[in-house]
């Protein structure tokens, strides 16, 4: 799963994971909380109102509700940790080789290729097809003619990903 950052790049990865953590880590310390919070019980006997404190195998409703809720978050969470959610896929993570981006316009000599290139640069060496469509102003029947010609010439790659491809510059000249 890749989650698209406002310039294209792969930023927005790092954001997922601290929030799945963030989330692990508040729903552990609510539920240690309330479980180990004791409740205390009122009794009513004749007219008489006596409360007992202490009573720690007793909840209420709203604290069962609540400590249900932290579990599945936590749970939630856990699982999408473990199983890498938020993470480039290693196909992915295998495209981002490094390059000095500086260099990666040197020897293209074509204005609308110069275009391109110069907002995959900008985006950190990768990004999304469909943003670059949107971000060029051009045709995504020109986008692709140009970055076809480019990956041609080895000097980006496409990958797929849902409904685009990730752009990547795996080669400077």
């Amino acid at each position: 799963m890749i989650i698209r950052s406002s310039h294209g790049g792969l930023t927005g990865l790092r954001n997922l994971r601290l929030i799945f953590f963030a989330g692990l880590l508040v729903s552990m310390f609510v539920l240690t909380v309330k479980l180990l919070q004791p409740v205390s019980i009122q009794l009513m006997f004749d007219g008489q109102r006596i409360e007992l404190t202490q009573q720690p195998a007793f909840y209420a409703l709203s604290d069962v509700v609540l400590a249900a809720a932290s579990a599945f978050t936590a749970g939630v969470c856990a699982v999408c940790l473990a199983l890498g959610v938020g993470e480039a896929s290693e196909d992915v993570s295998a495209l981002n080789v490094k390059v000095d981006l500086s260099k990666a316009l040197d020897g293209v000599e074509d204005e609308a290729e110069k275009a391109v290139l110069s907002l995959v640069v900008e985006s950190d060496g990768s990004a999304f097809q469909s943003d670059l469509v949107e971000r060029s102003g051009f045709s995504k029947g020109k986008v692709s003619l140009i970055l076809d010609r480019l990956e041609a010439r080895g000097i980006i790659q496409r990958k797929r990903s849902g409904m685009t491809n990730l752009v990547t510059i795996i080669r400077s000249h």
